[in-house]
């Protein structure tokens, strides 16, 4: 059926032997359920559904498989997409399989319509305008400090300064796959004292730039506080970080595959994305990098959008395209003062708990990971001659060594919550001197600090609502409420509240009549600052330990600003 002309169509099976006739209909304005009506019990048909029905201005696909029930009592099927609208329109399976147009639609509540969408981790999309406030403050203020996106000059002078912020400046010559250069930090004009003011003029003509930079939330805190306020559907521990790309006309990264969620967010500038239809494997990736270059490239891309496996989307300022783990994407400024901001949201894998949990078995001092291999059996008939044969009882004895000791793991979940918690919420990239305790600052830095380079004036400040106490920006944190794993009698009934922060623990014993720690530990968390209002009522002195803890270390950080009721 043709693309532009199809709006109901019919499909008749017949058999006419048996005078058995399976009837389809499927209209696509309603997309109501379509039936398969048996008239001989003796002869069941069976239909494979596989229909487009899309006009110009809903690219929609039926999926290749449809969901079916059968009813004994009348012998009818009834048949039915797994969609109902456009903004729902993907059954899982098929992400997994095969292939299918990206949808594309206006948005005008960007956390609405991508949770009602369907897409999270099954599909990519593209929301168009959805921030497009956001763009136009950046465009006519150019980061003032009404404005939570850097500007063009900042970013550079960020990239430019003695951070130890990550940037990455990649290089490529277009339509060739064997161009591509990677090198860490900016390049320096060794003719004007080591100035990067004239990097670019370095580069030969026919070479294309991208500068990218991680952590930019860390460095930029209205970044910070905009990514949380727009992502807060989405827990904290899995948010990753704030990385903008910079590029004139040509840059770009090339084609490659990420393995987390990811929000592409076009600030300035233009931008092509290709993007594939479907998922590739880790091995798929893995056997087709470019060889002999710093950049992960995938070689076949070409070939893909040749085969029309690659599908175009140019993004403006405000634009947002989001993709899920494993889908490839290549994108490219078609301007100049081309940023992206691309925000990452991290999730562990299987590989990474084991290599993990590896880690710690290194330091244990108990438990099944201490237990050996033991044949108190060889003996047990007599002296005879050993066969070195590893057998089935031996491998089986080997297997059960494992699995003791990893379903020790697993069933304490005492174990298994500071484990995961630990986790997933240590810095995934290295970060030197990061947050900054008050133990590592000079003496005049503390001067500089005033009532905040103390712990007890910090706490006395707060109290008298003379500032608030941020959390440090970049940092992941969550927490967890546990029954007491002591088995005493007299522990029944209390509870154990575990801060994570940054790969670290702090537990706090909860007694049963204590109704403010765990609400107190929530707030902070999901608000990452502590000000006035969270000494209304009368805090345990384990909790004030952990505020105390939090600044020492640098996780907290005073500032000269009022609570605000509306904020």
């Amino acid at each position: 059926a043709g693309r532009h002309q199809t709006h109901v169509t019919s499909i008749v099976l017949s058999c006419h032997c048996e005078k058995t006739m399976a009837v389809i209909h499927t209209n696509h304005k309603t997309r109501f359920q379509s039936t398969i009506s048996i008239t001989n019990k003796s002869l069941m048909v069976i239909a494979i559904w596989w229909m487009v029905v899309v006009t110009c201005d809903e690219r929609i696909s039926l999926p290749r498989s449809f969901a079916y029930s059968i009813h004994p009592t009348t012998y009818t099927t009834t048949v039915r997409p797994a969609f109902i609208n456009k903004h729902n329109c993907r059954a899982s399976q098929r992400f997994h399989h095969s292939s299918y147009d990206i949808p594309e639609i206006q948005s005008n509540s960007f956390p609405h319509e991508f949770a009602s969408s369907g897409a999270w981790g099954k599909y990519p999309i593209l929301l168009r305008g959805a921030f497009v406030k956001e763009a136009q403050m950046l465009q006519q203020n150019q980061g003032g400090e009404e404005t939570p996106w850097p500007d063009w000059e900042y970013l550079i002078d960020l990239a430019s300064s003695d951070s130890d912020v990550e940037c990455r400046f990649i290089t490529h010559e277009p339509s060739r796959n064997d161009s591509w250069k990677l090198q860490m930090g900016l390049p320096m004009d060794s003719s004007s004292g080591g100035s990067n003011s004239n990097m670019f003029d370095l580069l030969p003509d026919d070479r294309k730039w991208t500068i990218v930079l991680n952590d930019v939330d860390r460095f930029h805190p209205e970044l910070s506080e905009w990514i949380g306020r727009t992502f807060d559907m989405i827990p904290q521990w899995r948010r990753d970080d704030g990385q903008i790309s910079l590029a004139n006309t040509g840059g770009g990264i090339g084609p490659h595959v990420d393995d987390y969620d990811v929000f592409l967010i076009q600030m300035s500038g233009t931008r092509q994305w290709q993007v594939g239809k479907r998922i590739i494997s880790s091995r798929e990736e893995i056997t087709s990098l470019e060889p002999g270059i710093d950049v992960r490239i995938l070689n076949f891309w070409n070939r893909h959008v040749q085969e029309g496996q690659v599908e175009s989307f140019t993004l403006f300022p405000g634009d947002v395209l989001y993709l899920p783990p494993r889908f490839g994407h290549c994108g490219t400024a078609l301007s100049n003062g081309c940023m992206t901001l691309s925000v990452g949201l991290r999730a562990p894998s299987a590989k990474e708990m084991m290599t993990k949990l590896s880690d710690d078995i290194v330091d244990a001092i108990e438990g099944k990971f201490l237990d050996r291999y033991t044949d108190p059996e060889l003996f047990s008939n007599g002296i005879k001659p050993a066969s070195n044969e590893l057998d089935d009882v031996i491998r089986f004895k080997g297997k059960e060594l494992i699995r003791n000791a990893i379903d020790e793991m697993l069933e304490d979940d005492d174990k298994f919550d500071a484990f995961f918690g630990k986790l997933v919420t240590e810095s995934k990239r290295l970060r030197l001197d990061y947050p900054i305790s008050l133990d590592d600052m000079s003496h005049d830095d503390i001067q500089d600090l005033g009532k905040w380079g103390n712990v007890d004036s910090s706490l006395e400040a707060i109290q008298s609502m003379e500032g608030t106490l941020y959390m440090a920006e970049g940092i992941a944190c969550a927490y967890s409420v546990m029954n007491r794993s002591n088995e005493s009698s007299q522990d029944i009934n209390q509870r154990v509240c575990r801060l994570f922060i940054d790969g670290t623990m702090r537990e706090i014993v909860v007694d049963k009549d204590d109704s403010t720690t765990i609400p107190i530990i929530r707030r902070m968390v999901d608000q990452r600052k502590v000000d006035g209002t969270f000494f209304q009522e009368k805090l345990s002195s384990q909790l004030l330990q952990v505020f105390k803890d939090l600044l020492q270390e640098g996780y907290l950080c005073g500032f000269d600003e009022t609570h605000d009721d509306d904020d």
